[in-house]
């Protein structure tokens, strides 16, 4: 992965028990805007319903890395990172080479 090759930003995790409707209405209504507003770009959007995997899969797309470092280390992506955890549980951030589809 180079400097200059878009990302992928892969986030997994569980909903928490509880705050489906609080979940589902944060994400669409404030993390979604704000996570475009840094230059990160929703590709797509996963459901486990079965195994023993998370249950959400979320994929967003960056121009680049430097994009991609530079809103992740913002005090806007802290705090909307913040908030998702406060409904969901085991959520994970991993950047991979952007290569289209599904990826894990």
């Amino acid at each position: 992965m180079t400097e200059t090759d878009q990302v992928k930003l892969i986030l997994t995790y569980n909903v928490r028990s509880g705050s489906e409707s609080a979940y589902r209405r944060f994400f669409m209504e404030e993390f979604l805007p704000q996570a475009q507003a840094l230059g990160i770009v929703p590709t797509d959007a996963w459901h486990t319903a079965y195994g023993n995997y998370p249950v959400r899969l979320i994929g967003f797309v960056a121009a680049d890395l430097a994009t991609l470092r530079a809103a992740r280390t913002s005090d806007e992506w802290q705090a909307i990172i913040k908030r998702l955890e406060s409904c969901t549980v085991g959520l994970k951030q991993r950047v991979v080479p952007f290569q289209g589809g599904f990826q894990w």
